[in-house]
Order: structure tokens, then sequence, then C-alpha cells
């Protein structure tokens, strides 16, 4: 079953399989992104007895008004997270890119049972900037140091997102970005947000991809090492790891690890 509901002045889109019992799992999105991208994943892991809740952030497609998208904090994306995974009561959660670092502080704040990293942002002291980042990174400087909204365009959505996307499904994908913040966006690529590692209690697994041009496999490497986790690296795929051809392996791969940590929970249970 599918719906969309509000928790928190933020829109949800649910997915509840017939006679699922296992833990809720939530889903929080990437900078300019929604919860419209984690269609592929909910419906798959419905299908394995998992109720999924995909979250618009504040200010993204009709959830909670900003008065200025360009000043909201990374902080305030992680106040909505933990919002919904307090009324969930503990979930597993995955965060794609920067909903990844999202994912990271709700670990530190034993908000979740378990943290699935997908091609994340990656907290203090680990560098997010690569090269091609940061040739793509200029124009935008003054969105970033003016905390104004930013919003990419379609040739460098297509280098560092979609660059595994087939051609002909990209145009679709892009219209439904929305702008986001200039603040966030400095916040994570001058290392703003920091998670205490010792604080993380919970099963953690990186995802990286080899073609990823947006938070190249190097920065999912240092984060795995970090929180001493689970690395996984995907050939053939870019950042748009969750809806590029061939999803459904990374996919597997990750619900093949979360029923060994939750097999593994209930043994010691």
């Amino acid at each position: 079953m599918n719906e969309t509901i509000t928790m928190h002045g933020l829109n949800v889109r649910v997915t509840r399989p017939i006679g699922g019992s296992r833990p809720p799992v939530l889903l929080i999105h990437g900078m300019f992104g929604g919860a419209w991208y984690w269609e592929p994943y909910q419906r798959f892991f419905g299908t394995r007895g998992f109720t999924t809740y995909a979250i618009d952030l504040r200010g993204h497609h009709g959830s909670r008004a900003v008065a200025d998208i360009g000043k909201v904090s990374v902080r305030d994306y992680v106040a909505d997270a933990l919002a919904v995974a307090a009324t969930l009561g503990r979930p597993i959660v995955i965060g794609h890119s920067m909903g990844g670092i999202i994912a990271q502080r709700l670990a530190e704040e034993n908000a979740v049972i378990a943290a699935v990293l997908l091609c994340a942002d990656p907290p203090r002291w680990i560098t997010p900037l690569s090269i091609g980042l940061l040739t793509r990174m200029v124009r935008y400087l003054p969105e970033l140091l003016l905390a104004k909204p930013l919003f990419p365009t379609r040739a460098d959505a297509d280098f560092l997102m979609y660059n595994r996307v087939p051609v002909e499904e990209r145009a679709s994908q892009y219209a439904q970005l929305v702008p986001e913040s200039g603040r966030a966006g400095f916040e994570m690529s001058v290392g703003t947000i920091a998670v205490d590692a010792s604080r993380v209690r919970c099963p953690v697994l990186s995802i990286t991809a080899e073609d990823d041009q947006f938070l190249v496999p190097r920065v999912g490497r240092a984060i795995a090492r970090k929180y001493h986790a689970r690395s996984m690296t995907f050939a053939g795929h870019g950042h748009s790891i969750m809806s590029e051809p061939g999803w459904e392996k990374p996919a597997a791969d990750i619900a093949g690890w979360l029923e060994e940590v939750l097999a593994l929970d209930e043994s010691a249970a």
C-alpha cells in the first residue's frame, strides 16, 4: 500500500508491505532531491517486508515552507529527520548524498538501529572535494558564500549526478530537482558538520559508486574507516546509484546486509 502522509510538517511517502513485520526504513534524500527518487527502493524493500518512509525535507516539494531556502542549515534538516525517526521509534536509516551526513547525525544521536550511507557526504575532517567537483563548484561560489538558493545547470547535473543515467532519462529527472540551500552546501563543502564516531553504536554500511563524480569513492571509504564500518563499492554506477540501470544489485546487497544485522540483533536479544 502506498500513501503520502504529513509528519512534523513534512511530506512522507509511505510504502507498506502486506504482512510485513520488519523495522521501518527511513529514506533521506540528497541535495536538490526529494522523496520521489526513492520509488525503486520503496518497491524493492516493500517486497522484503519493510515499511519505508521517504521524506521531503523542509523547503522541498511542498514540505514545511521556509522563508529562504538558501539560508537553511544541514542542522535544520537533521532536526527534520530526528523528529520523523523519533515518531517511527528508531528505524533503519538509508541516506543518500546530503542525506548520508544527516543519517550519520541520526546514528550519533542513537535515533536509528542501523545506518546505510549511499554515496554520502562526509563529516568534518573528511574532505568531499575532488578536482571534478571543485571545477564545477566555481560558478556557484556566490550562492555558497552568501547563503543563496542553489540550483545546478543541466550540464553540471549530467556530469556530477547523471553520468550513469541513460541520456533519454536525464531530462525527466532534472525536471524534478528543486533549489537547494547555499548555506547547507557551504557547510558540507568546508566540513562544519561534525560527528563523534565514539557515539555511533549502531551498525553502519558505507556504499560507494566507482563512477561517482560528485562524491568520489575515496570519500565513502574514509567514512567507513571512521566508523569501523562495512564498505561496498559498485562498478558501473555513479552518484544516482539508487535509480540507475542495475540499481537492483546494490539494493539487494544492502538488503542482505540488513538481514544479517537484524539476525545478529535478534540473537543478541
